[in-house]
């Protein structure tokens, strides 16, 4: 479903850039961290319009996950 996000520091925050695959779609995702949890994000979605919002809800439960896993454990 993707590989490893890629990190960035903006400041006090954190911006993770990842990609989630699924039925030869795919989205990438920059989603900027707050110390709250996810702040902000762009989206850039590749595939027909049906999947898009199944592949949003991914690419966001996703970076919920590494919020959890990544961000709150530095």
């Amino acid at each position: 479903m993707g590989g490893q996000p890629t990190f960035f520091v903006l400041d006090d925050k954190m911006v993770a850039v990842f990609s989630v695959m699924k039925d030869n779609c795919k989205i990438k995702m920059e989603c900027l961290f707050s110390k709250t949890g996810i702040e902000d994000y762009t989206l850039e979605y590749q595939g027909p319009k049906e999947k898009k919002a199944e592949l949003i809800e991914l690419a966001i439960i996703k970076a919920q996950n590494i919020f959890d896993h990544n961000i709150l454990t530095v």
